[in-house]
């Protein structure tokens, strides 16, 4: 390896050190004494608005920002510009963890900063190091909008050092340019390259004042390469070696200290591929083996190349761009984000991110403690069980409970954030859980989403999918599927209600671990092979802790469309449901043929009076869109304006949205939609459950239909009480009144079913009788008719036993008959409702 580079780049300070520059650092010195002199001459005059002094250090972190901050001090201490005899220090990070301990934003957090170092007798030197952290893109405006303040404010006098990478100085120059155009900008050197890294390496060796073979100093180079240009992490590296080489005793014929390639053996060297079993391409073989995960795949892939294209800049001896390799896991449970993680661990490990490659699992319990003071160096403990490998936190939004702040997970993720600064060489942190929970986590605190900038979207598994899980599973655990098995457990797995319960991956285990329990029940009567699992072991839908359950028992698309024929009247409300069901197939069948689909709502309005069957309609619409495709499981959960309205504030949108998660796979049917609205009530919260029922529609768009039902009259107040309503609600169902022969029929039905026959002198009265109901606000067609039929049979029974009869003459054929006089109202005629 050379070790030469131009004598010019290594720079005399005046504090007596050296600076690796490309930059005249005498000219920048003497530009900054003149500057900053001026601004100290002026700082107590009149001026409303003065300037105050900033530097720009761009470079990056610890490339000599320190040291040249310390040389601009003593320049001016030498020119006779008082300024506090130590540098004002603080580090990004440091701002994040105070703002999250003030409560504030991160630039009241760099505001406060600023006052703490200001004295009104002598002026700061303020360096803020690892400023890249704080503009994130919720926070860059309002940081650079303080930083702007600091550097022209009449009211305080500091020398302001912002240090960060050329990435801060893009940022700023696009955003803040009158901030650039004040600012006395120095870019330091890219150590990477191999002159700076030598020159850097040399002076290091010279202020330790100690000796090293060429072996050494190559390592020296390599490891300062490796570690992006740290000048700080090399220094330490060195001095460890130089531990090692006195406790042997190794001193050259100067006397000075020799420092050998040996002597580094053991500690944080040049990170190497490591083999752990398995080399790179066995392992992209085991990701690309894995069911399902094709985007997750590709993004694997795009974070290898990454780090492979990295490694090649870094042998070619150019420039690598800082990045973070923290990833965030947002998708379901069930779909494999702690195998991944364990398989990115060993890829990482296999490229040397990372030293060891293993994984260490955890979750709010192993970070939080109980006590003050406890979850600190809990989080802390658990960071350095990961060094060397992957920390893995489940379900990290639990770490944030929202609208209490002083729950003590903030202090976890405080501690996080302090560890990923300070141990950012050999860790990488992977944070998961559900997608919407983790945004509400990455806003919880403003240095995590600049952490956290990789985000990996696990999908849901298809249904064939699962059953290819399934299989797996068996095979290995030596079981053996027959072909209508197999044929069978796709449509078994779009049974499973994709509700809260629903957990993909684990869901078919658990399908799969209830069909071994059926076939060892089947066993037990019957001989059989062992090995051998048949339809016959699969549970039926909704059994075994599979869900919600199914929408009933399987039938097919023409034995539901029968039996919504078979229903008596509502003749153009099963036009209607034929004309949704021929869309569906219609929009299947141009699906097939490669054909676009026009997207469209499925969401239904129901309008009728009470007792048209609109909750039997719904439900047999549930079961024929499962058959069609349109939801997985096909059940049907009927709600009512008290199950999604809560009593206080901020309980709504949590009730209602629970009660859309139950109805996941099937329908949601809301009865009396319009008591949502309540009229003349502006502070009522069924407006909230309008507005999260609307959220859960769009984000839940592809797994359920809603129902929303109730009077012709009313259902427009609905409609009108959102404006996103009635787009989301694609058709409207008219209920129309059953006809007097309609209600008759009915009756007549209903006693059939319940085991009675109609006397014909009951058969000739009873559409006479039900044209004589009242159709006032209490008439309730088909519910109405059935108040009749048990007033009818109460009436039965009072003909036949009255008080104290003798039930045990009454002939067995009588009691079965239902006669006219049953029919007779005895209610006093009060002017009210009559049956």
């Amino acid at each position: 390896m050379q070790f030469d580079f131009p004598a010019e780049i290594l720079q005399s300070l005046p504090t007596g050190h050296s600076l690796v520059a490309t930059e005249s650092v005498a000219a920048f010195l003497d530009r900054a004494v003149r500057v900053i002199g001026w601004a100290d001459s002026t700082r107590h005059g009149e001026a409303e608005s003065q300037p105050n002094p900033v530097l720009l250090f761009v470079g990056a972190p610890h490339s000599g920002q320190v040291r040249l901050a310390e040389a601009v001090r003593s320049a001016l201490s030498g020119a006779n510009i008082a300024l506090q005899e130590d540098i004002w220090r603080s580090t990004g990070a440091a701002i994040i963890e105070g703002s999250g301990e003030q409560e504030c934003t991160l630039a009241d957090g760099v505001r406060d900063v600023v006052g703490q170092a200001v004295d009104e007798e002598q002026p700061p030197l303020l360096l803020i190091e690892d400023a890249d952290v704080l503009l994130d893109a919720a926070n860059a405006d309002e940081v650079l909008g303080a930083l702007v303040e600091a550097s022209h404010n009449a009211h305080t006098c500091v020398v302001l050092a912002v240090c960060g990478t050329s990435e801060l100085h893009e940022s700023i120059t696009d955003k803040a340019p009158e901030f650039i155009r004040r600012a006395m900008t120095f870019t330091l050197p890219d150590l990477t390259q191999p002159g700076p890294a030598a020159a850097l390496v040399q002076e290091l060796v010279r202020g330790m004042d100690v000796a090293v073979t060429d072996a050494a100093r190559a390592t020296l180079i390599e490891h300062l390469r490796a570690h992006h240009g740290n000048a700080n992490t090399t220094s330490e590296f060195l001095g460890g070696a130089c531990q090692t080489a006195v406790a042997e005793g190794s001193f050259g014929p100067d006397a000075r200290l020799l420092v050998d390639v040996a002597h580094f053996a053991g500690l944080d060297a040049t990170p190497k591929p490591k083999q752990t079993g398995k080399n790179l391409p066995e392992l992209m073989a085991e990701l690309d083996g894995m069911i399902g995960l094709d985007p997750v795949k590709q993004r694997i892939r795009s974070l290898v190349a990454e780090v492979e294209i990295d490694a090649r800049r870094r042998e070619a001896g150019l420039s690598i761009p800082p990045r973070s390799r923290h990833l965030v896991f947002t998708g379901n449970p069930g779909t494999a984000k702690t195998t991944v993680a364990r398989l990115i661990s060993q890829l990482y490990s296999a490229l040397g991110v990372v030293s060891k490659g293993h994984l260490i699992e955890t979750q709010r319990t192993d970070l939080v403690g109980e006590f003050i003071g406890q979850t600190a160096p809990k989080t802390r403990a658990a960071v350095e069980k990961a060094i060397g490998g992957v920390l893995f936190i489940d379900e990290a939004y639990t770490l944030v409970k929202e609208g209490d702040s002083s729950d003590f997970g903030i202090e976890a993720v405080e501690e996080l954030l302090v560890q990923l600064e300070n141990r950012r060489e050999d860790l990488v942190v992977i944070v998961a859980g559900y997608t919407k929970e983790m945004e509400d986590f990455l806003d919880a605190n403003p240095g995590l989403r600049s952490r956290f900038g990789n985000r990996v979207e696990f999908p849901d598994y298809s249904n064939d999918e699962l059953a290819r899980i399934f299989v797996s599973m068996a095979q290995g655990q030596q079981y053996r599927l027959t072909d209508e098995l197999i044929a069978a457990l796709p449509d078994r797995m779009a049974r499973i209600g994709r509700g809260p319960g629903f957990a993909n991956g684990r869901s078919a285990r658990m399908l799969f671990e209830q069909t071994i329990a059926n076939q060892s029940s089947r066993l037990t009567t019957t001989e059989g092979d062992l090995q051998e699992l048949t339809p016959a072991d699969l549970p039926a839908p909704g059994t075994g802790g599979m869900g919600p359950g199914s929408g009933g028992p399987r039938r097919s698309l023409p034995e539901l469309l029968a039996e919504l024929d078979g229903m008596i009247g509502l003749e153009s409300v099963k036009q209607q449901v034929r004309t949704l069901t021929t869309e569906v197939r219609m929009d299947a069948r141009r699906k097939a043929a490669g054909l676009p689909v026009g997207a469209r709502s499925r969401h239904l309005v129901f309008l009728g009076n009470p007792g048209t069957a609109k909750t039997t309609v719904a439900r047999l619409i549930a079961q024929i869109y499962r058959e069609l495709g349109v939801v997985n499981s096909g059940h049907l959960v009927e709600c009512g304006a008290p199950d999604l309205i809560a009593q206080y504030i901020g309980q709504t949108a949590p009730k209602t949205r629970k009660v859309v998660e139950s109805s996941i796979g099937g329908v949601l049917f809301i009865d009396e939609a319009y008591s949502l609205v309540a009229e003349g009530k502006g502070g009522d919260f069924g407006s909230e459950a309008i507005a999260e029922l609307l959220v859960q529609m769009e984000n839940r768009r592809d797994e359920l239909l809603v129902i929303a039902a109730g009077y012709p009259d009313q259902m427009d107040r609905f409609l009108d009480a959102n404006p996103g309503l009635r787009s989301r609600f694609g058709s409207t169902i008219l209920f129309q009144d059953y006809s007097n022969d309609e209600l008759a029929r009915i009756f007549t039905a209903m006693a059939t079913s319940q085991g009675y026959r109609l006397a014909e002198d009951l058969e000739a009265a009873l559409a006479g009788r039900i044209g004589n109901i009242e159709r006032d606000s209490a008439f309730a067609n088909g519910r109405t008719v059935r108040q009749l039929l048990e007033h009818a049979i109460g009436r039965q029974a009072f003909r036949l036993g009255g008080l104290d009869g003798d039930l045990d003459i009454i002939a067995d054929d009588e009691l079965q008959i239902l006669r006219a006089v049953d029919l007779e109202d005895d209610s006093p005629q009060t002017g009210s409702h009559r049956m």
